[in-house]
């Protein structure tokens, strides 16, 4: 008999458990989405955490991790509220952080595209970029002419050097007109113009972050809105 009612009671206890649970569950919204890198490749184990805009206690942080196919699940968000989806790693960290609203009680609000991670910031400065499969120094602010721009780049020894002036193709990449300064702002561009690697007689190709527009100007000038980039393959 009381082998009988010792049961009973555990089965009650584990009723009352998934009521509870599933009660919850219904109160609140999930997000669904995928990562993928610069290359349009899946981007497994990176840690994805949920910030809620307005925070209300219980619901302020929410973190998962992306499987094998960059897909990621976050459950347990308030319903109808703004949340900014953090991608981040131990190893690196992301300058854009996308605003999602979650949906209705027990609504899944699946992202209608991926999230893109093209730039990552490392703990040493070097901006990986996934879709050249290149690394990046950011500007320098010292005005340079040519001459001194490419010997600076080269003279870089960080990470095992390899740094040289970037392409005007590689340059023309990384101009986004959506981003303030031209730019994603881990390159610290502001706005500015950066001398490329390639020359023309006496004169040399720079790219304006400005309009994204490019041009020649003489190598030996010196600009106080010129900056400099590094880059390198990626090691």
């Amino acid at each position: 008999m009381l082998k009988f009612i010792k049961q009973s009671t555990i089965m009650c206890v584990a009723l009352l458990i998934i009521v509870v649970f599933v009660g919850c569950s219904k109160d609140q919204s999930v997000i669904e989405g995928k990562v993928i890198d610069g290359a349009g490749q899946p981007m497994s184990g990176v840690k994805i955490t949920a910030k809620q805009f307005r925070p209300i206690k219980g619901y302020e942080k929410i973190e998962t991790i992306t499987d094998s196919n960059g897909v990621f699940r976050l459950a347990g968000l308030f319903p109808v509220s703004e949340y900014s989806i953090v991608p981040w790693s131990d190893d690196w960290t992301i300058s854009e952080k996308p605003m999602v609203k979650t949906g209705l009680k027990g609504k899944i609000k699946r992202l209608a595209s991926p999230i893109i991670i093209r730039f990552t910031l490392l703990k040493n400065g070097i901006i990986n970029d996934s879709q050249l499969g290149a690394q990046w120094l950011p500007a320098s602010d010292k005005p340079m002419d040519w001459f001194q721009a490419n010997r600076y780049v080269e003279n870089i020894c960080l990470n095992g050097g390899g740094w040289r002036l970037p392409t005007r193709s590689e340059l023309k990449s990384i101009y986004d007109v959506s981003m303030k300064g031209g730019a994603d702002p881990f390159f610290r561009i502001n706005e500015n113009w950066v001398w490329t690697s390639e020359t023309q007689g006496d004169s040399a190709w720079f790219c304006s972050f400005v309009y994204g527009r490019e041009g020649t100007i003489f190598q030996k000038y010196i600009g106080s809105y010129g900056r400099v980039l590094a880059i390198r393959n990626k090691m």
